[in-house]
């Protein structure tokens, strides 16, 4: 089956699930002809429907979410069709703004999607008919169209339909956390998961709550998560499980409204080497379910009891089994949100040719926390690479500069200098800066916030230029607060020496982003980098160099932006 890696995790309720725990959509189909080719995966195999002899809680539509996945090009006019004449009698259709219902039984639906790139989610309620008594069985059929694209030939019938069962039961339900959860590295978030019983009898025999995270480096539970119900680093065995999942198992029974939270919030942190997004996945199930039964091994905690709190008001009668598990489990995104930002600092360069000038270039501290080391390089906490134009030679660098054009070859030691490499390298667009040197200096020394670090070279331009840019990368941490805002281009102008030449300068200019950065003595505290700025190697500089200011000479000319002197 094509689909056939994502379709179990999405039935236990997320696309996102499948997409992570599966390891990706790494089996989709390509075109027969180069097209797109779509896929249907439901959220549920089976939803159990309560008779109407229920009462209230038989009166909730119950979602059922169809996720169509296309693989290949963009797909165009896409139609989910909605087939549910096999369960007629038995079942009451709800729809969203996008569908409509093409007959008079209103058993018949077509809902348009448009455009799908990947995935286009559809969400349909279903609840029971009036009088249908418990046992009765049907089924619903959801096929997908596209204008410039086919269903997948071999998708199976049977993963096209979700069957449709009367019945009763207790129904455990994930109340959905905020669909984006901020970490950041100094503090981590909080979670508190609710499990609400939304059949029509009691859970009885205890309940269990998966939390994993996943991600680079994301972790659950932290130093605090020492429970002795809890069992810490389970694993699903799937790909793209790291083990970073804890599982905790309550004697609590859940009755019918009942919704319960955990006694403690349990934090959700950012590791060390985090850089981007992660999932955060949550589940609850009864003892010895589907669900509990996926995830083993781990360690459990030797403290006292994490127990459960309720939040609603209780009913009544005992049975064990859930008689639906697409509800269970819900997905937050775990977004890090840092507060390290460093800044390029340029100054145009106004001069005469053969006549040294002196300019200054930097990195200040835009972000809201100290500068801290760069991994791979303990003494250095940030620093800056200066592209000069074809034109311009240094006549004298400052202490902690290195010519990186002569410091080594193609390695670099410092993960930071690769990083940047590889994003500018991969926002070049085919363009470079031809520079006639390139410098990388080192700051060894903590910048508080605001702070700025100055490198004041000696430039000598050698011939005529006419408003030439170079360009200053700021490096720092790879959670970069606003990346943008690491490249400042300058403009170097040097006209032929005459007994009326004025005496060379320096001006400030803007960084490549909108905002501009401080000028010297603008009110800013000032560090230099030091005589033992060295140990951080410049090799490869060049090629940071070289696609760094392909980044921002892009991006300028594309927005018609300049550099102001």
């Amino acid at each position: 089956m094509a689909f056939a890696r994502t379709r179990g995790a999405v039935r236990l309720g997320a696309v996102a699930a499948a997409v992570v725990i599966s390891g990706g959509l790494t089996a989709l189909p390509a075109g027969a002809s180069g097209g797109s080719v779509l896929g249907v995966v439901l959220s549920s195999p089976q939803v159990t429907l309560l008779p109407q002899s229920s009462g209230a809680p038989a009166q909730t539509f119950h979602p059922l979410t169809v996720n169509v996945v296309n693989a290949g090009p963009s797909a165009t006019g896409v139609k989910v069709n909605v087939d549910a004449s096999r369960a007629a009698g038995l079942v009451e259709l709800s729809l969203p703004k996008n569908c409509a219902f093409t007959d008079a039984a209103k058993l018949h639906a077509s809902c348009a999607l448009g455009s799908v790139d990947l995935i286009g989610v559809l969400t349909f309620g279903m609840r029971s008919a009036p009088g249908v008594a418990a046992g009765a069985r049907g089924s619903v059929v959801v096929t997908a169209t596209a204008a410039d694209a086919a269903l997948d030939p071999i998708e199976p019938k049977s993963d096209l339909s979700t069957a449709v069962v009367i019945g009763d039961g207790p129904d455990l339900a994930a109340r959905p956390l905020p669909a984006v959860l901020s970490v950041t590295k100094q503090q981590g978030t909080a979670v508190n998961p609710t499990v609400v019983n939304v059949g029509d009898r009691d859970a009885t025999g205890g309940v269990m709550l998966y939390l994993g995270a996943m991600g680079d480096d994301y972790r659950v539970g932290g130093s605090s998560g020492n429970y002795s119900n809890c069992a810490y680093g389970v694993t699903s065995g799937q790909p793209g499980d790291t083990g970073a999942g804890v599982v905790c198992r309550f004697d609590t029974v859940v009755k019918p409204g009942q919704a319960y939270r955990l006694s403690a919030d349990v934090p959700v942190t950012a590791g060390p080497i985090v850089t981007g997004p992660g999932e955060l996945l949550y589940a609850w199930d009864v003892k010895g379910g589907p669900i509990d039964s996926t995830f083993g091994g781990g360690k459990a905690g030797t403290g006292a009891a994490l127990t459960l709190v309720p939040v609603a008001s209780p009913a009544v009668q005992p049975r064990t089994l859930d008689i639906n598990y697409d509800n269970n489990v819900g997905m937050s995104e775990l977004r890090l949100i840092t507060k390290d930002d460093v800044a390029a600092v340029a100054h145009d360069v106004h001069g005469t040719v053969g006549r040294p000038v002196t300019a200054s270039f930097g990195v200040r501290n835009a972000g809201l926390v100290p500068t801290r080391a760069l991994e791979g390089d303990p003494k250095v906490t940030a620093a800056i690479a200066v592209i000069l134009p074809k034109g311009v030679s240094v006549a004298s660098a400052p202490t902690g500069c290195v010519d990186g054009t002569k410091a080594g070859g193609a390695s670099t030691r410092s993960p930071a200098f690769q990083r940047a490499q590889a994003r500018a390298l991969a926002s070049s667009g085919g363009r470079v800066i031809d520079p006639s040197a390139v410098y990388v200096c080192a700051v060894t020394r903590v910048l508080q916030p605001g702070q700025e670090a100055d490198f004041a070279f000696r430039l000598k331009p050698t011939s005529r230029l006419n408003a030439a840019e170079g360009l200053v990368v700021a490096i720092g941490q790879p959670a970069d607060n606003t990346p943008d805002n690491n490249l400042a281009v300058f403009k170097v102008t040097a006209t032929i020496a005459s007994s009326a030449t004025p005496t060379a300068s320096a001006s400030p200019t803007h960084p490549a982003s909108a905002s501009a950065s401080a000028a010297p003595g603008g009110g800013l505290a000032h560090t230099g980098g030091g005589s033992d700025a060295l140990p951080l190697v410049a090799a490869g500089a060049a090629a940071i160099a070289l696609g760094a200011g392909a980044v921002a000479l892009t991006r300028r000319r594309r927005s018609g932006a300049g550099s102001h002197s």
